[in-house]
């Protein structure tokens, strides 16, 4: 879970790192209520600078238009509205996080993530940051340190990571600090990833967090009372309202996984797979038979029959199909009934017309096909079954010969 630029801020003030004093407002509470018109007067007159920040999670949010800054307060009021009317990936921006213009003296880097290569977390740290960092970051000045994350990170390694850095005296025992406490923020709230770009050291010597790109592991979100109210941090700049949708399936509800994976693409037909490699692999076969999918999700790890519901209403929902897959290998612990009950309740509610070909195999699997065969004789659907006697890239070329078949048909 991406999170934008002032949640992630939120989490990095609870590890104790400041950030520069700020408000945060939306199109709708600040065009239209004078209220928060003046909120944000009274914000201009007490910091007479100010940097405005759409809060959408893209890259060079600065070089595409997306954070502007002002000393002049009517000007500013015209930079909102002007961000207001702008897009990210085709969304409007609705969100803007508008913070102190802060005096800089430096600027630096700080990222913490998981290595594959050492298997491990990894902090990257630099004397240099700010806008253009890849440019500015070469080889001799990015710090890389990995460490355990049984023992985590040591007093003793974030004064040796500021000292490498070139840090000194005091300064190197407040930057010290300042990674222990963004660890600490990485460790607390089960990030896979934590960067800050740039860490703003001030005139007087203060250090803040000018930014915060932070991205939670989804499947530990379930255990963070800090996240118990989420349901909308996905970016709609990023993903599609489908996507959005099959993603909340699974929070808050950690029995077995639904749409966590759901990509839309551009074809006319829904394919609901389980089994990870296997189903890419039918995949391949299904385009390479001349199948084209409109999507791709994934359910898997014995999800109730309600998840199973909602991720096929929703795969189910996008104008145009001709066909739908349901793939997948022979499951050992998923009760195949119970799992394909869910997808057969939305048969029975929307009686598509178009093939249907379902490839499983596994507990339960003679009962739910007997009742899959009720309800096409029921509802006159065209549903074709398949057990593991099949093989999966041969059902879903089965799949992609009857859907052109229904195509030429109409």
């Amino acid at each position: 879970m991406k999170l934008p630029e002032h949640k992630g801020k939120e989490l990095l003030k609870i590890a104790g790192i400041k950030s520069p004093p700020h408000i945060l407002t939306n199109n709708k509470s600040y065009i239209n209520l004078s209220f928060h018109k003046e909120r944000y007067k009274e914000f201009f007159m007490d910091h007479q600078h100010v940097i405005i920040k759409a809060q959408v999670i893209a890259s060079s949010r600065k070089k595409s238009g997306l954070i502007v800054e002002s000393s002049n307060f009517e000007e500013s009021l015209k930079l909102i509205d002007g961000l207001y009317k702008k897009t990210a990936n085709n969304v409007l921006v609705d969100t803007l996080l508008i913070e102190k213009k802060l005096d800089v003296s430096e600027e630096y880097f700080l990222a913490i993530l998981y290595d594959t290569d050492s298997r491990s977390p990894v902090i990257l740290f630099s004397k240099a940051g700010g806008v253009d960092v890849e440019e500015l970051i070469t080889k001799g000045n990015l710090i890389r340190v990995p460490f355990s994350a049984l023992h985590g990170l040591s007093d003793y390694q974030a004064r040796d990571i500021a000292k490498q850095a070139g840090f000194t005296g005091a300064t190197l025992l407040q930057l010290a600090l300042f990674i222990k406490k963004a660890y600490d923020c990485f460790e607390r709230h089960d990030c896979t990833s934590l960067e800050i770009n740039p860490i703003i050291k001030t005139s007087s010597g203060q250090l803040f967090a000018g930014d915060a790109k932070i991205v939670i592991d989804d499947n530990a979100v379930a255990r963070h009372e800090l996240f118990s109210d989420v349901t909308d941090f996905e970016d709609k700049s990023v993903l599609s309202e489908r996507e959005r949708e099959a993603r909340k399936i699974d929070y808050h509800d950690h029995r077995g996984v639904a749409g966590k994976t759901f990509i839309e693409m551009g074809g006319d037909i829904a394919v609901l797979a389980s089994g990870g490699g296997a189903s890419l692999t039918a995949m391949d076969a299904l385009i390479q038979a001349g199948g084209n999918p409109a999507n791709y999700t994934e359910y898997s790890g014995n999800p109730p029959r309600e998840k199973v519901r909602r991720l096929a209403e929703i795969t189910l929902a996008k104008p145009g199909l001709n066909g739908c897959l349901v793939i997948g290998g022979k499951a050992n612990f998923t009760d195949i009934f119970e799992t394909l009950g869910g997808f057969a309740e939305v048969l029975e509610q929307l009686k598509p017309k178009y093939p249907i070909v379902i490839r499983r195999a596994g507990q339960r699997d003679k009962e739910a096909f007997a009742h899959l065969r009720t309800i096409a004789d029921c509802h006159q659907l065209d549903i074709t079954l398949f057990g593991d006697e099949t093989p999966m890239a041969t059902a879903a070329r089965i799949a992609a010969q009857k859907i052109n078949e229904y195509k030429q048909r109409r």
